[in-house]
Protein backbone atom coordinates (compact mmCIF):
# COMPACT_ATOMS: atom_id res chain seq x y z
CA UNK A 1 0.00 0.00 0.00
CA UNK A 2 3.08 2.35 1.07
CA UNK A 3 6.61 2.06 -0.70
CA UNK A 4 8.99 0.56 1.97
CA UNK A 5 11.16 3.40 1.96
CA UNK A 6 7.79 5.36 3.15
CA UNK A 7 7.13 2.70 5.31
CA UNK A 8 10.87 2.84 7.12
CA UNK A 9 10.65 6.79 7.41
CA UNK A 10 7.59 6.75 9.39
CA UNK A 11 8.91 3.97 11.51
CA UNK A 12 12.47 5.90 11.98
CA UNK A 13 10.33 9.04 13.02
CA UNK A 14 8.40 7.37 15.56
CA UNK A 15 10.99 5.84 17.17
CA UNK A 16 11.21 8.84 19.58
CA UNK A 17 7.25 8.39 20.57
CA UNK A 18 6.95 4.46 20.71
CA UNK A 19 8.06 2.38 23.11
CA UNK A 20 10.81 -0.02 21.85
CA UNK A 21 8.81 -2.69 22.77
CA UNK A 22 6.56 -1.26 20.29
CA UNK A 23 8.91 -0.53 17.48
CA UNK A 24 10.08 -4.35 17.68
CA UNK A 25 6.64 -5.74 17.30
CA UNK A 26 5.87 -3.17 14.04
CA UNK A 27 9.11 -3.58 12.63
CA UNK A 28 8.82 -7.78 12.82
CA UNK A 29 5.25 -7.71 11.61
CA UNK A 30 5.97 -4.80 8.71
CA UNK A 31 8.86 -7.69 7.58
CA UNK A 32 6.65 -10.75 7.19
CA UNK A 33 5.76 -11.76 3.80
CA UNK A 34 1.84 -12.35 4.92
CA UNK A 35 -1.43 -10.61 4.45
CA UNK A 36 -1.33 -9.29 7.96
CA UNK A 37 1.25 -6.87 7.51
CA UNK A 38 -1.04 -4.86 5.48
CA UNK A 39 -3.21 -4.54 8.17
CA UNK A 40 -0.04 -3.67 10.20
CA UNK A 41 0.71 -0.69 7.33
CA UNK A 42 -2.73 0.64 8.64
CA UNK A 43 -1.54 0.41 12.29
CA UNK A 44 1.73 1.96 11.54
CA UNK A 45 0.02 4.92 9.37
CA UNK A 46 -2.67 5.49 11.94
CA UNK A 47 0.15 6.00 15.07
CA UNK A 48 2.52 8.17 12.76
CA UNK A 49 -0.91 10.63 11.61
CA UNK A 50 -1.99 10.76 14.97
CA UNK A 51 1.48 11.50 16.36
CA UNK A 52 1.10 14.76 14.21
CA UNK A 53 -1.82 16.04 16.40
CA UNK A 54 -1.41 14.84 19.55
CA UNK A 55 0.49 11.99 22.05
CA UNK A 56 -0.31 8.62 20.95
CA UNK A 57 0.98 5.35 22.68
CA UNK A 58 0.58 1.67 21.38
CA UNK A 59 -0.78 -1.11 23.06
CA UNK A 60 -0.54 0.41 26.47
CA UNK A 61 -0.18 -0.84 29.84
CA UNK A 62 -2.24 1.25 31.30
CA UNK A 63 -5.40 -0.16 31.72
CA UNK A 64 -6.75 -2.53 34.16
CA UNK A 65 -8.17 -5.22 31.91
CA UNK A 66 -6.56 -8.36 30.67
CA UNK A 67 -6.00 -6.78 26.92
CA UNK A 68 -4.06 -3.85 25.64
CA UNK A 69 -6.00 -1.18 22.98
CA UNK A 70 -4.12 -1.31 19.91
CA UNK A 71 -4.49 3.29 20.38
CA UNK A 72 -4.54 5.32 22.94
CA UNK A 73 -4.71 9.07 21.89
CA UNK A 74 -4.57 12.38 23.87
CA UNK A 75 -5.32 16.11 21.80
CA UNK A 76 -2.90 18.07 23.97
CA UNK A 77 -4.73 21.60 22.76
CA UNK A 78 -8.33 19.99 23.07
CA UNK A 79 -10.73 17.53 25.48
CA UNK A 80 -10.43 15.02 22.73
CA UNK A 81 -9.13 11.77 24.11
CA UNK A 82 -9.92 8.25 23.34
CA UNK A 83 -8.57 4.53 23.04
CA UNK A 84 -9.01 3.00 19.76
CA UNK A 85 -8.86 -0.67 18.08
CA UNK A 86 -7.49 -1.10 14.89
CA UNK A 87 -8.84 -3.72 12.15
CA UNK A 88 -8.28 -4.50 8.55
CA UNK A 89 -11.17 -5.80 6.99
CA UNK A 90 -11.21 -8.14 3.85
CA UNK A 91 -13.46 -10.28 1.42
CA UNK A 92 -10.98 -12.89 1.99
CA UNK A 93 -13.57 -15.58 3.24
CA UNK A 94 -15.76 -14.52 0.75
CA UNK A 95 -13.01 -15.42 -1.96
CA UNK A 96 -12.17 -18.77 -0.36
CA UNK A 97 -15.68 -19.83 -0.81
CA UNK A 98 -15.88 -18.22 -4.38
CA UNK A 99 -12.09 -18.85 -5.84
CA UNK A 100 -12.64 -16.90 -8.87
CA UNK A 101 -9.32 -15.81 -8.40
CA UNK A 102 -7.88 -18.69 -8.53
CA UNK A 103 -9.75 -19.68 -11.54
CA UNK A 104 -8.47 -16.92 -13.73
CA UNK A 105 -4.65 -17.52 -12.52
CA UNK A 106 -5.00 -21.29 -13.22
CA UNK A 107 -6.49 -20.44 -16.32
CA UNK A 108 -4.17 -18.02 -18.05
CA UNK A 109 -0.79 -20.44 -16.17
CA UNK A 110 -2.98 -23.43 -18.51
CA UNK A 111 -3.15 -21.15 -21.26
CA UNK A 112 0.34 -20.55 -21.35
CA UNK A 113 1.24 -24.28 -21.27
CA UNK A 114 0.01 -24.53 -24.79
CA UNK A 115 2.14 -21.60 -26.01
CA UNK A 116 -1.18 -19.60 -26.72
CA UNK A 117 -0.19 -15.58 -27.07
CA UNK A 118 -4.01 -14.16 -27.12
CA UNK A 119 -6.36 -13.04 -24.56
CA UNK A 120 -8.65 -14.88 -22.70
CA UNK A 121 -12.51 -13.19 -21.70
CA UNK A 122 -14.30 -15.32 -19.04
CA UNK A 123 -17.65 -15.60 -17.49
CA UNK A 124 -18.40 -17.71 -14.40
CA UNK A 125 -22.39 -18.18 -13.78
CA UNK A 126 -23.85 -17.77 -10.11
CA UNK A 127 -26.42 -18.87 -8.17
CA UNK A 128 -27.96 -16.56 -5.08
CA UNK A 129 -30.00 -18.56 -2.49
CA UNK A 130 -31.16 -18.80 1.36
CA UNK A 131 -34.11 -19.20 3.56
CA UNK A 132 -35.40 -15.35 3.55
CA UNK A 133 -34.12 -12.39 1.38
CA UNK A 134 -31.99 -10.79 4.37
CA UNK A 135 -30.38 -14.34 4.94
CA UNK A 136 -29.32 -14.47 1.02
CA UNK A 137 -25.84 -15.33 -0.46
CA UNK A 138 -24.74 -15.23 -3.52
CA UNK A 139 -21.95 -18.34 -4.83
CA UNK A 140 -20.32 -18.38 -8.20
CA UNK A 141 -20.24 -21.82 -10.00
CA UNK A 142 -16.93 -22.76 -10.03
CA UNK A 143 -15.09 -26.11 -9.35
CA UNK A 144 -13.67 -26.79 -5.75
CA UNK A 145 -10.77 -24.85 -5.13
CA UNK A 146 -8.56 -28.31 -4.53
CA UNK A 147 -10.30 -29.54 -7.63
CA UNK A 148 -9.47 -26.16 -9.61
CA UNK A 149 -6.12 -27.57 -11.54
CA UNK A 150 -7.58 -30.54 -12.18
CA UNK A 151 -11.08 -29.47 -13.70
CA UNK A 152 -9.72 -27.21 -15.62
CA UNK A 153 -6.87 -29.50 -17.19
CA UNK A 154 -9.66 -31.95 -17.83
CA UNK A 155 -12.39 -29.71 -19.68
CA UNK A 156 -10.31 -26.94 -20.79
CA UNK A 157 -7.12 -28.07 -21.82
CA UNK A 158 -8.68 -29.96 -24.73
CA UNK A 159 -9.93 -26.95 -26.00
CA UNK A 160 -6.38 -25.16 -25.62
CA UNK A 161 -4.35 -27.62 -27.14
CA UNK A 162 -7.29 -27.58 -30.49
CA UNK A 163 -6.50 -23.76 -30.58
CA UNK A 164 -2.58 -24.35 -30.90
CA UNK A 165 -2.58 -27.08 -32.97
CA UNK A 166 -4.92 -25.78 -35.52
CA UNK A 167 -3.25 -22.19 -35.06
CA UNK A 168 -7.21 -20.48 -34.37
CA UNK A 169 -7.64 -16.78 -34.37
CA UNK A 170 -10.53 -16.95 -31.92
CA UNK A 171 -12.77 -19.87 -30.26
CA UNK A 172 -15.46 -20.45 -27.46
CA UNK A 173 -16.03 -23.07 -24.96
CA UNK A 174 -18.70 -23.21 -22.81
CA UNK A 175 -18.53 -25.89 -19.69
CA UNK A 176 -21.91 -27.09 -17.90
CA UNK A 177 -21.23 -29.96 -14.90
CA UNK A 178 -23.00 -30.32 -11.90
CA UNK A 179 -22.61 -26.79 -9.67
CA UNK A 180 -19.53 -25.77 -12.09
CA UNK A 181 -20.96 -23.26 -15.25
CA UNK A 182 -18.42 -21.09 -17.41
CA UNK A 183 -17.70 -19.86 -20.51
CA UNK A 184 -14.11 -18.63 -22.02
CA UNK A 185 -13.78 -16.46 -25.17
CA UNK A 186 -9.91 -17.07 -27.04
CA UNK A 187 -8.90 -14.43 -29.36
CA UNK A 188 -5.40 -13.59 -30.50
CA UNK A 189 -5.88 -10.19 -31.76
CA UNK A 190 -7.07 -8.66 -28.40
CA UNK A 191 -3.80 -7.75 -26.18
CA UNK A 192 -6.39 -7.61 -22.99
CA UNK A 193 -8.77 -10.43 -21.40
CA UNK A 194 -10.82 -9.87 -18.70
CA UNK A 195 -13.59 -11.64 -16.29
CA UNK A 196 -17.29 -11.29 -15.52
CA UNK A 197 -19.24 -13.01 -12.60
CA UNK A 198 -22.21 -11.94 -10.60
CA UNK A 199 -20.89 -9.87 -7.34
CA UNK A 200 -20.75 -12.68 -4.57
CA UNK A 201 -19.77 -9.80 -1.86
CA UNK A 202 -22.77 -8.30 -1.77
CA UNK A 203 -24.19 -7.77 1.69
CA UNK A 204 -27.48 -8.94 2.52
CA UNK A 205 -27.67 -9.18 6.01
CA UNK A 206 -26.58 -6.24 8.31
CA UNK A 207 -24.95 -8.87 10.84
CA UNK A 208 -24.21 -11.60 8.56
CA UNK A 209 -21.28 -9.91 6.44
CA UNK A 210 -17.35 -9.26 7.15
CA UNK A 211 -17.78 -5.73 8.49
CA UNK A 212 -19.84 -6.25 10.97
CA UNK A 213 -18.08 -9.60 12.10
CA UNK A 214 -15.17 -7.09 12.39
CA UNK A 215 -16.91 -4.58 14.61
CA UNK A 216 -18.24 -7.27 16.84
CA UNK A 217 -14.77 -8.78 17.84
CA UNK A 218 -13.42 -5.61 18.31
CA UNK A 219 -15.80 -3.79 20.85
CA UNK A 220 -15.21 -7.16 22.10
CA UNK A 221 -11.95 -6.54 22.71
CA UNK A 222 -12.41 -2.94 23.91
CA UNK A 223 -13.96 -4.29 26.81
CA UNK A 224 -11.58 -6.70 27.89
CA UNK A 225 -9.11 -3.39 27.78
CA UNK A 226 -11.05 -1.89 30.97
CA UNK A 227 -10.68 1.60 29.24
CA UNK A 228 -13.08 3.97 30.89
CA UNK A 229 -12.98 6.69 28.58
CA UNK A 230 -14.34 6.85 24.44
CA UNK A 231 -13.68 3.89 22.66
CA UNK A 232 -13.40 3.90 18.58
CA UNK A 233 -12.44 1.18 15.86
CA UNK A 234 -11.00 2.57 12.84
CA UNK A 235 -12.43 0.20 10.06
CA UNK A 236 -9.68 -0.14 7.18
CA UNK A 237 -9.32 -1.02 3.67
CA UNK A 238 -8.22 -4.58 2.85
CA UNK A 239 -10.22 -4.90 -0.10
CA UNK A 240 -13.44 -5.23 1.09
CA UNK A 241 -16.43 -4.04 -1.08
CA UNK A 242 -18.99 -3.21 1.82
CA UNK A 243 -16.56 -0.42 3.25
CA UNK A 244 -17.18 1.79 -0.32
CA UNK A 245 -20.76 1.55 -0.07
CA UNK A 246 -21.72 4.26 2.53
CA UNK A 247 -24.94 4.73 1.10
CA UNK A 248 -28.25 2.90 0.18
CA UNK A 249 -27.85 0.05 -1.94
CA UNK A 250 -30.67 -1.31 -4.14
CA UNK A 251 -31.37 -5.10 -2.61
CA UNK A 252 -28.40 -4.87 -0.96
CA UNK A 253 -27.42 -3.65 2.73
CA UNK A 254 -25.24 -0.37 2.67
CA UNK A 255 -22.20 0.41 5.14
CA UNK A 256 -24.31 2.78 6.69
CA UNK A 257 -27.05 0.56 7.85
CA UNK A 258 -24.48 -2.03 8.82
CA UNK A 259 -22.52 0.19 11.07
CA UNK A 260 -25.83 1.92 13.05
CA UNK A 261 -26.86 -1.93 13.55
CA UNK A 262 -23.72 -2.60 15.49
CA UNK A 263 -24.16 1.47 17.35
CA UNK A 264 -27.82 0.08 18.36
CA UNK A 265 -26.13 -2.81 20.03
CA UNK A 266 -23.18 -1.53 21.43
CA UNK A 267 -23.17 1.52 22.90
CA UNK A 268 -19.71 0.85 24.70
CA UNK A 269 -18.34 2.02 21.19
CA UNK A 270 -18.34 6.06 20.64
CA UNK A 271 -17.14 6.20 16.94
CA UNK A 272 -16.15 4.04 14.12
CA UNK A 273 -13.72 5.66 11.46
CA UNK A 274 -13.38 4.21 8.16
CA UNK A 275 -10.68 4.45 6.09
CA UNK A 276 -11.19 3.68 2.76
CA UNK A 277 -9.52 3.37 -1.22
CA UNK A 278 -12.34 4.56 -4.03
CA UNK A 279 -13.79 1.84 -5.42
CA UNK A 280 -11.93 0.44 -8.90
CA UNK A 281 -13.85 2.00 -11.93
CA UNK A 282 -14.27 1.24 -15.46
CA UNK A 283 -13.68 4.13 -17.62
CA UNK A 284 -14.43 4.62 -21.57
CA UNK A 285 -10.63 4.13 -23.49
CA UNK A 286 -8.51 4.47 -20.44
CA UNK A 287 -9.58 1.06 -18.80
CA UNK A 288 -9.51 0.68 -14.98
CA UNK A 289 -8.74 3.47 -12.97
CA UNK A 290 -7.60 2.95 -9.45
CA UNK A 291 -7.60 6.45 -7.59
CA UNK A 292 -4.19 5.82 -4.83
CA UNK A 293 -5.71 8.25 -1.71
CA UNK A 294 -7.48 7.62 1.61
CA UNK A 295 -11.09 8.60 2.15
CA UNK A 296 -12.51 8.48 5.50
CA UNK A 297 -15.92 8.32 6.90
CA UNK A 298 -16.47 9.32 10.60
CA UNK A 299 -19.47 7.34 12.21
CA UNK A 300 -20.55 8.65 15.67
CA UNK A 301 -22.45 6.56 17.87
CA UNK A 302 -25.67 8.86 19.60
CA UNK A 303 -26.05 5.80 21.97
CA UNK A 304 -22.71 5.96 23.31
CA UNK A 305 -22.42 7.21 27.08
CA UNK A 306 -18.80 9.27 26.31
CA UNK A 307 -19.82 10.88 23.07
CA UNK A 308 -17.04 13.04 20.97
CA UNK A 309 -17.12 16.01 19.46
CA UNK A 310 -18.42 14.93 15.46
CA UNK A 311 -16.51 17.80 13.44
CA UNK A 312 -13.43 18.23 15.73
CA UNK A 313 -12.64 14.29 15.87
CA UNK A 314 -12.91 14.53 12.12
CA UNK A 315 -10.80 17.50 11.38
CA UNK A 316 -8.31 15.37 14.24
CA UNK A 317 -7.99 12.75 11.74
CA UNK A 318 -7.82 14.42 8.50
CA UNK A 319 -5.16 16.56 9.95
CA UNK A 320 -3.35 13.68 11.11
CA UNK A 321 -4.05 11.91 7.62
CA UNK A 322 -2.69 14.48 5.51
CA UNK A 323 1.10 13.75 7.27
CA UNK A 324 1.61 10.63 5.20
CA UNK A 325 3.25 9.70 2.11
CA UNK A 326 1.27 8.99 -1.12
CA UNK A 327 0.12 5.60 -1.50
CA UNK A 328 1.27 3.22 -4.18
CA UNK A 329 -1.21 0.84 -4.30
CA UNK A 330 -5.03 0.20 -3.47
CA UNK A 331 -4.74 -2.49 -0.58
CA UNK A 332 -6.09 -5.47 -3.02
CA UNK A 333 -3.43 -5.30 -4.78
CA UNK A 334 -0.83 -4.67 -2.09
CA UNK A 335 -2.29 -7.82 -0.74
CA UNK A 336 -1.53 -9.59 -4.34
CA UNK A 337 1.92 -7.89 -4.38
CA UNK A 338 2.38 -9.93 -1.13
CA UNK A 339 1.66 -12.63 -2.71
CA UNK A 340 3.48 -13.31 -5.35
CA UNK A 341 6.31 -10.58 -4.86
CA UNK A 342 9.73 -11.40 -3.18
CA UNK A 343 9.69 -10.86 0.44
CA UNK A 344 11.38 -7.62 1.52
CA UNK A 345 11.05 -6.16 -2.00
CA UNK A 346 8.74 -3.57 -3.11
CA UNK A 347 7.55 -3.05 -6.26
CA UNK A 348 9.62 -1.85 -9.00
CA UNK A 349 8.60 0.31 -12.26
CA UNK A 350 7.00 -1.50 -15.14
CA UNK A 351 6.71 1.23 -18.07
CA UNK A 352 9.13 2.43 -20.24
CA UNK A 353 9.16 5.94 -21.46
CA UNK A 354 11.04 7.72 -24.46
CA UNK A 355 11.75 10.98 -25.31
CA UNK A 356 13.41 12.83 -28.07
CA UNK A 357 12.33 9.92 -30.51
CA UNK A 358 11.12 6.57 -30.83
CA UNK A 359 14.85 4.90 -29.93
CA UNK A 360 16.65 7.77 -30.66
CA UNK A 361 16.93 10.30 -27.71
CA UNK A 362 16.89 9.05 -24.47
CA UNK A 363 15.11 5.78 -22.38
CA UNK A 364 13.76 5.85 -18.85
CA UNK A 365 13.05 2.72 -16.83
CA UNK A 366 13.12 1.05 -13.31
CA UNK A 367 16.90 1.16 -12.08
CA UNK A 368 16.10 -2.13 -10.30
CA UNK A 369 15.30 -4.26 -13.27
CA UNK A 370 18.27 -2.80 -14.90
CA UNK A 371 20.45 -3.75 -11.64
CA UNK A 372 19.14 -7.56 -11.68
CA UNK A 373 19.81 -7.68 -15.41
CA UNK A 374 23.63 -6.73 -13.93
CA UNK A 375 23.39 -9.21 -11.11
CA UNK A 376 22.30 -11.56 -13.65
CA UNK A 377 19.08 -12.11 -12.15
CA UNK A 378 17.72 -11.90 -15.32
CA UNK A 379 18.20 -11.34 -18.60
CA UNK A 380 17.70 -7.98 -20.99
CA UNK A 381 14.90 -10.61 -22.71
CA UNK A 382 13.01 -11.21 -20.15
CA UNK A 383 13.14 -7.99 -18.84
CA UNK A 384 11.59 -6.38 -22.35
CA UNK A 385 9.56 -9.34 -23.02
CA UNK A 386 7.38 -8.03 -20.32
CA UNK A 387 6.38 -5.33 -22.89
CA UNK A 388 5.01 -7.79 -25.32
CA UNK A 389 1.58 -7.37 -27.66
CA UNK A 390 -0.01 -10.41 -29.13
CA UNK A 391 1.61 -10.51 -32.34
CA UNK A 392 4.47 -8.06 -31.68
CA UNK A 393 7.13 -8.62 -29.32
CA UNK A 394 8.77 -5.50 -28.17
CA UNK A 395 11.93 -4.39 -29.55
CA UNK A 396 15.53 -4.03 -26.92
CA UNK A 397 15.70 -0.25 -27.02
CA UNK A 398 19.46 -0.83 -26.30
CA UNK A 399 19.68 -3.38 -29.63
CA UNK A 400 17.90 -0.68 -31.31
CA UNK A 401 20.13 2.08 -30.74
CA UNK A 402 23.38 0.08 -31.49
CA UNK A 403 22.01 -0.70 -34.90
CA UNK A 404 21.72 2.49 -35.89
CA UNK A 405 24.95 3.21 -34.57
CA UNK A 406 24.06 5.15 -31.31
CA UNK A 407 26.06 4.88 -27.95
CA UNK A 408 24.94 5.71 -25.04
CA UNK A 409 26.11 9.49 -23.86
CA UNK A 410 24.91 9.90 -20.38
CA UNK A 411 23.02 7.93 -17.58
CA UNK A 412 20.72 9.56 -14.94
CA UNK A 413 19.41 8.50 -11.68
CA UNK A 414 16.22 9.96 -10.60
CA UNK A 415 15.59 9.05 -6.72
CA UNK A 416 11.78 8.21 -5.68
CA UNK A 417 11.77 8.47 -1.98
CA UNK A 418 7.79 7.42 -1.79
CA UNK A 419 8.72 4.33 -4.03
CA UNK A 420 10.77 1.28 -3.62
CA UNK A 421 12.15 2.11 -7.11
CA UNK A 422 14.32 4.60 -9.21
CA UNK A 423 14.20 6.04 -12.90
CA UNK A 424 17.17 5.56 -14.62
CA UNK A 425 17.00 7.70 -17.80
CA UNK A 426 19.78 6.67 -20.57
CA UNK A 427 20.70 9.18 -23.04
CA UNK A 428 21.92 7.95 -26.46
CA UNK A 429 24.58 9.84 -28.70
CA UNK A 430 24.47 10.89 -32.25
CA UNK A 431 25.76 8.38 -34.99
CA UNK A 432 29.04 7.41 -33.27
CA UNK A 433 32.00 6.45 -35.45
CA UNK A 434 33.11 4.24 -33.15
CA UNK A 435 29.93 1.51 -34.04
CA UNK A 436 28.98 2.88 -37.64
CA UNK A 437 30.48 4.57 -40.39
CA UNK A 438 33.43 7.19 -40.72
CA UNK A 439 31.50 10.28 -42.62
CA UNK A 440 33.75 12.91 -44.26
CA UNK A 441 32.71 16.92 -43.07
Amino acid sequence: MFARRSLQRLLSELKNKLTPAAIAKLEHELNRHEPSALGYEWELALLYALSQVGTVTYEADSHPGSRRPDLTFIDNESSIRFVADVTMVSDAGLEEENPVMRFSHSLHRLKRKYGLAGSLNYHVSGVTDGPSRHKQKTRLKLPKLADMDRFLAEHVGPWFRSIADEKQARATIKVTEADVEFSIVYDINERYGGGGYPSYTAAQSRTKNPVYSALKAKAGQLKKSGATGPCGIFLCDGGCALLSKPGRQMQEVSLDEVIYEFFRQYSSVAFVAVLVFPPTRAQPFTGLVKELRITRQLYINPRATGALPEQELLQLINRGLASLPPPVATPRDALRWIARGRPLQGQTYNTIHYSGGLMTGSVKLSARKIQEVLAGRSTAQELFSQFDSPGRPFRNPFEAALQQGLTIDSVKLTKQPDADDDLMEIRFSLPDPAISKIKAG
